[in-house]
């Protein structure tokens, strides 16, 4: 196993709604709404900046708000848009991710595992500098990132510094990173098992790391037992699992706000050739054509069509996305400002690569 990377984005549905309404800088809320009244749900993220007037996850949306009322600051609050930031973490992956990476596993939509090539510290330190510029410069959102010899003191780092942070830890000053820590730092140890630890004379992480293993085992059974042992140790010999890419996706503004179907079909061909060329990259073919439509109330609409077996084309898959276009300005009345594409239900193509993927 080589270095590992686990890039982990900052307040990533707030920052995406922050980028999509231009409201970077100020506090702003993500809610879940239960639709019971305006202001039933509760915050699912909020804005580094609605975190200084007290803000937080899972509070109440009538709680957050009246926070808000008390503060001398206006607090935007909207509702989450899941599709849209799971096309924003797709695309993430895709442009910026996928090609520093010898292997990538998505562990959430905002949260990345990469093994990198090499074993270099000093050079995996500059890969996880290109990435935090690229995404900050190209999606206009910040990551931090933990640069470690495993998956769990990778994914420990990169909590260490945020936003914007950058932690690297090399196999040597594992031990001191991870006794420096408190037991409630390491993933994965809840509030009840860290007060049975304590209960046991057990309340820091070099305790837990030098602890009887038997002692360990009695108390929370040999797999669990064993396993806090190790985690206080930063020990993980879990691999980086790559999953199958399910969809390709590529979007874009529109030089100028639109209804007018020809205007908005010139930006189609390139869209789709993008797509394509990702697909031969992977050698995988398309199933279903879907079309992404965010209006000027910064409103997103989709539509899709299956198609009666996979294909790699790239008329196929524009003329597809001309159709559902069709259909949506028929059905709304919507004005466009971005539009996109999206070939999903993907299989990788069995047998020989043509002769251009070969050589």
């Amino acid at each position: 196993m080589g270095v590992i990377l686990h890039v982990d984005m900052d307040a990533f549905y707030a920052s995406v709604e922050a980028q999509r309404r231009g409201l970077e800088g100020e506090p702003l809320v993500v809610g879940v709404y239960s639709g019971r009244t305006e202001d039933s749900g509760a915050v699912s993220t909020c804005s580094y900046e609605a975190r200084e007037i007290g803000i937080h996850a899972a509070m109440p949306i009538k709680t957050a708000k009246k926070k808000a009322d008390n503060s001398d600051k206006e607090v935007s609050f909207v509702p989450m848009d899941k599709e849209y930031y799971d096309s924003f973490s797709d695309r993430i992956q895709e442009e910026i991710l996928q090609e520093r990476a010898e292997k990538i596993e998505k562990a959430s939509i905002d949260e990345f595992y990469i093994e990198l090539k090499t074993e270099n510290y000093k050079q995996a330190e500059n890969v996880a500098k290109e990435i935090q510029a690229s995404i900050k410069e190209e999606f206009e959102v910040t990551c931090s990132i933990g640069v470690g010899p495993n998956k769990l003191v990778a994914k420990i780092a990169s909590d260490r510094d945020k936003p914007e942070g950058l932690t690297k830890v090399k196999p040597e000053e594992v031990q001191e990173f991870m006794y420096g820590l408190e037991i409630s730092d390491i993933h994965g140890i809840g509030d009840r098992t860290e007060e049975k630890l304590s209960e046991r004379g057990i309340e820091s992480v070099q305790e837990l790391a030098e602890a009887d293993p038997a002692l360990l085992v009695r108390e929370f059974g040999e797999k669990q037992g064993l396993k806090l042992r190790e985690k206080a140790r930063g020990e993980d010999d879990s691999e980086v699992e790559e999953s199958q890419q399910k969809q390709v996706t590529r979007i874009t503004t529109l030089e100028e706000n639109s209804r007018n179907s020809s205007k908005i079909k010139q930006v189609f061909p390139e869209l789709a050739s993008d797509i394509i060329e990702k697909l031969e990259e992977e050698n995988m073919d398309y199933g279903s054509v879907q079309l992404i439509v965010i209006d000027t109330e910064i409103q997103m609409h989709t539509r899709s069509t299956s198609l009666k077996t996979r294909v790699r084309n790239n008329e196929t898959l524009k003329e597809k996305g001309e159709k559902l276009l069709e259909e949506f300005l028929e059905a709304s009345n919507s004005t466009i400002r971005r539009v996109g594409l999206r070939a999903s239900d993907l299989k990788k193509r069995k047998g020989q690569k043509s002769m251009e993927q070969f050589f």
